[in-house]
């Protein structure tokens, strides 16, 4: 016990002299490195709207400094739920990530679509998602669940046909070849992906947006800490979530997301 004591002793004053020595404590976050125009890895450095608000937000955090570190997204999710890392973003909020300890606020309303070939949204009826997809080939983000159970429900019956790359370019492309018939994906990320790729107005007519699956938000992700590595993970996401809230309210979230697209 006294053992015990002591160390506890000697932690609880080596984090005093830390917050006294005015050191900013440094926060790694994990963040996708192909999802444009959120968080992807542009040459070796971490770019993407949530990548500058979080940016900006620990400009509001002086005790703070971040590093990010970027990662495909099955990996980083892999990295946050067997507790290797302290925070992950953006990744939307599921039921059966219920190991998932705290997210921040909601930093982002996204809208989730389903975009298909112009030939063959023309020569189907689409009314219901996904129950007038049946025969479908889709490409899917690896790792992504924004088309829903019945969707993936459907896949596993062999009703539908999934084709899956890591990036949206790579899906993308696999439509504007004719591999597949549509694709899910969050609007504005399709977007980012059809300019990355150069592609014109005449080549982006061959395609329609067939169907609203709904809208989601992105936060940062906060997983199991079995080890006790990330004491102070509570504090500063309390502290992170008070400055990102301020920053929605004031505008200054959305001036960042039209700034971005403005660059």
């Amino acid at each position: 016990m006294l053992v015990g004591h002591a160390l506890a002793g000697a932690y609880m004053a080596t984090a005093q002299t830390v917050q006294d020595s005015n050191v900013a404590q440094t926060i790694t976050l994990y963040a996708e490195d192909s999802n444009r125009p959120y968080a992807f890895l542009d040459g070796a450095v971490a770019d993407g709207i949530y990548v500058r608000i979080l940016q900006e937000a620990f400009e509001h955090l002086p005790a703070y400094q971040l590093d990010i570190v970027s990662v495909p997204f099955r990996r980083g999710m892999d990295l946050l739920e067997s507790g290797k890392i302290m925070g992950f973003f953006p990744p939307y909020e599921r039921a059966d990530r219920d190991w998932i300890e705290r997210y921040s606020i909601p930093i982002l309303r996204e809208t989730v679509v389903v975009i298909c070939s112009k030939d063959y949204a023309q020569s189907n009826e689409l009314h219901l998602f996904p129950e007038d997809f049946r025969g479908a080939r889709f490409a899917n983000n690896a790792g992504y669940r924004l088309a829903g159970p019945a969707f993936f429900d459907m896949v596993e019956a062999g009703r539908i046909t999934l084709e899956e790359a890591n990036t949206t370019a790579s899906n993308l492309r696999f439509l504007m070849a004719g591999r597949v018939d549509c694709y899910v994906n969050e609007r504005m990320a399709i977007l980012a992906g059809m300019r990355e790729l150069g592609v014109d107005n005449a080549t982006s007519r061959l395609f329609n947006e067939v169907a609203i699956i709904g809208q989601e938000f992105g936060y940062v992700a906060f997983g199991p800490d079995p080890d006790g590595n990330w004491p102070y993970r509570d504090q500063f996401a309390d502290a992170l979530d008070q400055v990102l809230r301020e920053m929605r309210d004031s505008g200054e979230i959305d001036r960042l997301v039209v700034s971005y697209f403005a660059y």
